[in-house]
Formats: structure tokens, C-alpha cells, sequence
């Protein structure tokens, strides 16, 4: 019985832990499900975790955005500086050539002065060697003007500019040359006779050299500035005197300061112009 009785109280006792088994258990499921509880925690720390990252991400992305804006900043900015270093070296090299004056440049702004310096009229002429329509100016009213020459009732002032090309300058050149040794007038008539088409590589510095003999230059002093571009510097400041004084294209012909229409240049205007402003 007393055995009964301790097994009774066994199973009461077993009971009791059953029951105090389901109540461990309902705790052991409050830990347990408290399963569940954990799980949606650790489900919401990789939600943060996720949107931490992706945070990150997009700040990455950002920083990566950022840098390339100011990469791209700075590359405009150095192609800038360099464009404007480019610049100044070219215009420093070009200020930086020495401009040598030929004998003869005495009129305004060191134009090339023809004529007799008693002549009543002064006309200033505009010309670049490579230019066509220059050419036919020689060709139409050239005569006219050297018989005005000629007759001392007009003085030129040439200013031979370059705007059309290296040509042009090697020409100008070799004419600052001619009229350092007085012949720029003979060497001017046989540039425009063998005018070259524009910017064909015409006027070679072997040409010009040729052309000086047709007009008397065979001095070595003509073949070395031909050569050497001794009057380069001058021919740049007599273009950029010209661009300055609102000298747009040739030719260009002023009488006296009055610039003449293009309907004034030929040999009945041309004279009518110096007999108006005699």
C-alpha cells in the first residue's frame, strides 16, 4: 500500500510534473514560440540589414556620381587652361618675332610708300597678293595707277596684308624685301603676273626668288630675307594694323582718306576720285 501510495504520489507527482510539464512546456512554447517572436525578430533585422545595405548602395552610387562630375569638372578645366595656354604661346611667339622695317615703310602704319613725296594725293591701298579680285584691280586699273604715279599727281601707301594664308606672307615677305632695295614696285607688278590660285602652296620662297630676278633683285641680301622670313614680323603688324583700322578685305583703296566703292575702281573712277581730291 505504502508503495501504492509512493506510486501514487509518484503519478500525482508525475501528474504534477505533467502538468507542471505543460506549464514548462507552455513555458518551454513561450521560449520556444517565443520561436515565433525571434524569428520575426531576426526577420526584421535583415530587413535592416537589406536596407542598410541598399542605403549604402545608393550612397556608393552617389560618391561614384559625384566623382565623375568633378573628374569631368576638373578635365573641362584643364582642356580650358590648356586651350588658353596654346593661345598665349602662339601670340607670344608671334609678338615675340622681331618686326624689321623695310626702308621705305614710312607711310601710316609703316606702309610701303611709292611715288614722289611732292605727289598732292595720297592713296592707300589695301592689297593681299593671294587675293583674285586684287589681281584684277592690277590687271584693269593697274596702268592707270602707275601712269598717275608716273605723272607725280598720286603717292601710294601699300599695306600688304596675309589673311589668306602662308602664301600670302612669304609674298609680303619677299616684297618688304624688294622695297628695302627700292624695287617693291617692279617686284609687286611680277607677283600679280604669276599670281598662283588661292591657297594652292603658290608663292614658294624658290619662286619668290625666281620672280626677284624678273624684277631685278639678284642681291644676296633679297635671296637671305626671301629665305630666312627677315620681314615675317612686319608683314603680321601691317595685317594687324590693317584689322585694327576696320580694314575687313581687299582691296581695299582709300584717296585722301575717303575710302572708294568697289564701282570706284576701275581706271575712270579711280581718276575721277585723285582728280576730285586734287
Amino acid at each position: 500500500m505504502a508503495s501504492k501510495t509512493k506510486s501514487g504520489a509518484g503519478n500525482g507527482a508525475g501528474r504534477g510534473n505533467g502538468t507542471g510539464g505543460r506549464a514548462g512546456s507552455g513555458g518551454s512554447g513561450a521560449t520556444g514560440g517565443g520561436g515565433r517572436p525571434p524569428e520575426r525578430r531576426t526577420s526584421s533585422a535583415d530587413e535592416r540589414r537589406a536596407r542598410a545595405a541598399a542605403a549604402r548602395a545608393t550612397a556608393a552610387a552617389q560618391e561614384r556620381r559625384r566623382r565623375n562630375l568633378v573628374i569631368a569638372g576638373v578635365v573641362v578645366v584643364v582642356l580650358v587652361i590648356a586651350g588658353v595656354i596654346g593661345f598665349v604661346v602662339q601670340n607670344s611667339r608671334e609678338d615675340s618675332t622681331p618686326v624689321v622695317l623695310p626702308a621705305t615703310a614710312t607711310g601710316t602704319d609703316h606702309g610701303i610708300v611709292v611715288g614722289k613725296a611732292s605727289a598732292p594725293v595720297t592713296v592707300d591701298m589695301y592689297e593681299d597678293f593671294q587675293c583674285p579680285i586684287c589681281g584684277e584691280l592690277e590687271k584693269t586699273t593697274g596702268p592707270t595707277i602707275n601712269t598717275l604715279l608716273d605723272q607725280g599727281k598720286i603717292k601710294i601707301t601699300y599695306h600688304m596684308m596675309i589673311f589668306l594664308g602662308p602664301e600670302s606672307k612669304r609674298a609680303a615677305n619677299a616684297a618688304a624685301a624688294a622695297a628695302n632695295e627700292g624695287r617693291f614696285r617692279e617686284l609687286h607688278s611680277v607677283l600679280y603676273a604669276n599670281q598662283p590660285e588661292e591657297k594652292t602652296g603658290g608663292y614658294t620662297n624658290a619662286q619668290l626668288i625666281t620672280f626677284g630676278a624678273k624684277a631685278g633683285l639678284t642681291s644676296q641680301a633679297y635671296k637671305d630675307a626671301v629665305n630666312n622670313g627677315t620681314y615675317d614680323g612686319y608683314a603680321t603688324k601691317v595685317d594687324s594694323d590693317a584689322s585694327k583700322a576696320g580694314v575687313t578685305g581687299t582691296p581695299t583703296v582709300f584717296v585722301d582718306g575717303r575710302q572708294l566703292s568697289q564701282d570706284q575702281l576701275t581706271p575712270a573712277g579711280f581718276t575721277a576720285a585723285v582728280n576730285a581730291a586734287s
